[in-house]
């Protein structure tokens, strides 16, 4: 909403103001097949941005292509850009360049093994297999596949088979809602190592976690801070001195910076193309190039529908963010072992 306004302030978009209609899919794939059903038949959108969960993406996302409604993807799964929709790009990073990214961190920060622990949803279950695979590209045994089932909250059986195996560390593919009890599990079992997680560690995850939450480490383009000091990159530090001012808090959650980017692509598309028609648009989008977002530099003309391709990596220290090079470089790795 807040993308809108500033948007609707400078005019709108080629001379039209927007109008923004939301919706709550609730996290379930059957909602969100009737929402997008209603976008196109009742409220006629000329774009959608969303869902959030990229198995809700994977349920509407036939409809809406099939409808020629241009769509920004904010979903982390790699599976609803496999399958090839005209109408479709994402804004967020897809999870297997993460997978990447992690498993060269692994070898920079001395893994020779390690355990996965994953949930069984779509996401999930893409990011384990991804994982373990880039793992073992560079040299990595992986050790062990655990997983649970979404809604469980006693991880003790799990936690105690993937630290019998005597990884280095341990991956976690899970989502906000499990990832302080996983953290505190592990740790509660006597696990010291390092853990890496598929996406960010919330911030409302890292204060229930507490000291629990030291050492893991994701990369990830956005970071949920728990105060505006702790940021250090400028016009994400404007978004959330801006965001806190209009809501009265800070973003409990990083779906606020996903959905701001989103905007900013489209209306980016939309001004390039000069209209609203639908190939238009995506023409527009597909030749966006050096837009610098939240999450990074947006650059769709590489012709895969994937806007970013890299991003930081972050571990936390001491109950905060940091960037994984620098705590490196400072020696928090080194005091990190040694205290182990």
């Amino acid at each position: 909403m807040l993308a809108v306004e500033e948007l609707n302030a400078e005019g709108g978009l080629n001379g039209q103001t927007i109008k923004l209609v939301t919706y709550d899919d609730q996290g379930s794939p059957e909602e969100a097949v009737k929402i997008a059903n209603k976008m196109v038949e009742v409220d006629k959108v000329d774009a959608v941005i969303g869902p959030l969960l990229s198995t809700c993406q994977m349920a509407q996302g036939a409809l809406l292509n099939d409808a020629k409604i241009p769509t920004i993807g904010i979903g982390l799964s790699p599976s609803f850009m496999e399958n090839g929709w005209d109408y479709i790009v994402r804004s967020s990073l897809n999870s297997d360049y993460v997978m990447k990214i992690l498993a060269q961190n692994m070898v920079d920060l001395d893994v020779h093994s390690l355990a996965i622990f994953s949930g069984q949803d779509d996401s999930s279950k893409k990011a384990a297999g991804s994982m373990k695979a880039e793992a073992e590209a560079v040299g990595i045994t992986v050790t062990t596949t655990e997983t649970y089932v979404d809604g469980d909250t006693d991880f003790s059986g799990q936690a105690a088979k993937l630290i019998n195996t005597k990884p280095d560390a341990i991956y976690a593919a899970s989502y906000a809602n499990v990832q302080p009890i996983i953290a505190k599990q592990l740790r509660q079992f006597g696990f010291e190592g390092l853990c890496f997680n598929k996406e960010l560690f919330q911030a409302d995850s890292l204060r229930v976690a507490g000291s629990a939450a030291n050492g893991w480490i994701f990369a990830y383009p956005y970071i949920s801070y728990k105060t505006v000091d702790e940021c250090d990159i400028p016009n994400m530090k404007e978004f959330i001195v801006k965001y806190e001012a209009k809501y009265g808090a800070l973003p409990y959650h990083e779906g606020a910076m996903r959905g701001y980017d989103a905007v900013k692509v489209l209306a980016e598309g939309i001004k390039n193309a000069g209209s609203t028609d639908p190939e238009a648009i995506m023409a527009g989008i597909k030749s966006i190039s050096g837009l610098e977002g939240l999450g990074g530099t947006f650059d769709y003309t590489g012709g895969d529908g994937e806007g970013l391709h890299s991003c930081n990596s972050y571990v936390i220290a001491d109950e905060k963010y940091t960037v994984l090079d620098k705590w490196v470089g400072d020696g928090g790795f080194e005091a990190f072992k040694a205290g182990k």
